[in-house]
């Protein structure tokens, strides 16, 4: 009785951030929607496979080499596809297969404090290289999941949602987010906004779905990550 009670009160728990999260993107999406869309964020510089973009008033358009993306699109990539963009910043992203990556937030501008460079994973991971906007303004920079928000101090970082467990990896791994640093550091934040960790290149951790943070050791990223992602 108390385990089932247990996993009832587990279940609700994760039904509640889903919940919230899924009302947080939608809020975001609205006052992208009015402020940002018209902003390009960047263009994309290859494709493999199938990849499009859906605007804040719902259009989709397929994408390939050469068109641009602008602040508030979503990308999504189906199976086996791949996307990688260049931002106006001189930064890169490069989205993995089963994505739904959104620009929530990007303005490129002249005064430091203005810039601002803000995404949204929603489904799938993503290998990311911060631009001049994380130079110019660190605190501008974020990329939010549904278990945590990483900050970034001149970077380049890996992240898979597996809040699924990632049944397409093919191996059995703990439900969260999996991330890494590949260069420079991260600050990974839960998504109640209290616990706070730090990350140096070559670490990596887990936040699960209760959004506690810990260092992982075990996810294969040496299989699994993202190293050049169909480039």
């Amino acid at each position: 009785m108390q385990q089932l009670t247990a996993m009832k009160h587990q279940q609700t728990a994760e039904f509640i951030r889903r919940a919230t999260w899924s009302i947080m993107i939608f809020c975001c999406t609205m006052f992208a929607s009015t402020v940002f869309a018209a902003n390009k964020a960047g263009e994309v510089v290859k494709v493999i496979g199938r990849v499009s973009a859906a605007t804040t008033e719902g259009e989709i358009r397929g994408l390939t080499d050469g068109n641009p993306v602008n602040s508030g699109d979503t990308v999504v990539t189906n199976i086996n596809s791949f996307a990688r963009m260049k931002l106006t910043d001189g930064g890169y992203i490069v989205l993995r297969p089963n994505t739904r990556f959104q620009i929530a937030d990007y303005n490129y501008a002249e005064k430091p404090a203005e810039n601002r460079s803000v995404f949204n994973l929603l489904k799938g991971g993503f290998r990311a290289v911060t631009g001049l906007i994380g130079l110019r303004n660190r605190a501008g920079v974020a990329y939010r999941t549904a278990v945590a928000t990483i900050g970034i101090r001149g970077t380049d970082l890996e992240a898979i949602d597996c809040t699924d467990g990632c049944p397409d990896l093919g191996t059995d791994i703990n439900a969260g987010m999996y991330f890494k640093v590949h260069e420079g550091a991260i600050d990974v934040k839960d998504y109640k906004g209290g616990e706070l960790k730090h990350f140096e290149a070559g670490g990596g951790g887990i936040a699960d779905l209760n959004g506690k943070i810990t260092i992982d050791t075990k996810f294969d990223w040496a299989k699994h990550g993202c190293p050049d992602c169909g480039s």
